[in-house]
């Protein structure tokens, strides 16, 4: 049995927002594992509030669950998490922020025609060197983008982006009173190393894992992933007296 038998996961998306970018990730998932994906609009703009309301919708009251927020859903987490609207056992937080990651960046992104921009096939050459991960990497999540542009409106994701570009919600770090994960990418050229340093300062129980990999690294490392989050509960839940499976004992599986 392993650290996550019989577990809840809550995913919580990236900038796509549809759940795609969970496929590699959830494919190494073993099979007792029981999965919320949430999901945005892919056709309507929400704010940071009615995206956080949006989130809170999808997922069932669980106690027991381990929510894994990725990117963009980072401070969606946050926020949810450090206001009390979910309490989860775990957090796991994957190339994320608390604040506007690159601001000088992404200020300058808003002054361009992004919607026209997005439109455009994306170069492989240039994921491959945005996303530092190698052909493999360029070549799968080329795959992954293509589908979501056929999903999501470039509205949607450019306004996704200048969310970003405004985001603080380091206020809500002291209140992480769970166990918290924090997946670093060794090679992610889209969120700065900086980034972790808002909650190494404020997160009461902080762990950190660096993998080898780009800023997508639920995609392109998934089982080093998955190894990391299943020692960091297994950590957690042995430190709380509870092994795997243990709460799930008490009541049904809401999500199956």
């Amino acid at each position: 049995m392993h650290p996550l038998s019989d577990r809840r996961l809550v995913f919580l998306p990236g900038l796509d927002g549809t759940g795609i970018s969970f496929e590699p990730f959830g494919a190494v998932l073993p099979k007792d594992i029981a999965v919320c994906v949430v999901r945005y609009p892919a056709d309507r703009p929400l704010s940071f509030e009615e995206t956080v309301c949006c989130a809170r919708d999808q997922i069932p009251w669980d106690e027991d669950a381990l929510v894994l927020a990725e990117s963009f859903s980072g401070p969606v987490a946050l926020a949810l998490i450090g206001s009390g609207l979910i309490s989860p056992e775990c957090l796991v937080l994957c190339s994320t922020f608390a604040r506007s990651p690159r601001p000088r960046v992404l200020k300058a992104l808003r002054l361009l025609p992004l919607e026209r921009l997005l439109k455009l096939p994306v170069p492989r050459l240039l994921l491959k060197l945005v996303v530092a991960g190698g052909v493999e990497s360029a070549d799968l999540l080329l795959g992954l983008w293509q589908r979501v542009r056929v999903m999501v409106t470039p509205e949607v994701l450019a306004h996704r982006l200048k969310m970003i570009s405004r985001v603080d919600v380091r206020a809500f770090l002291p209140g992480l009173s769970i166990p918290c994960l924090y997946l670093q990418a060794a090679s992610d050229r889209t969120i700065p190393g900086s980034a972790l340093f808002d909650f190494m300062e404020a997160v009461p129980d902080l762990r950190v894992r660096r993998i080898p990999g780009p800023h997508f690294i639920l995609q392109a490392r998934p089982r080093e992933s998955l190894e990391a989050i299943q020692r960091f509960a297994g950590l957690a839940w042995r430190s709380a007296g509870r092994g795997p499976g243990e709460a799930c004992q008490k009541r049904r599986n809401p999500w199956t």
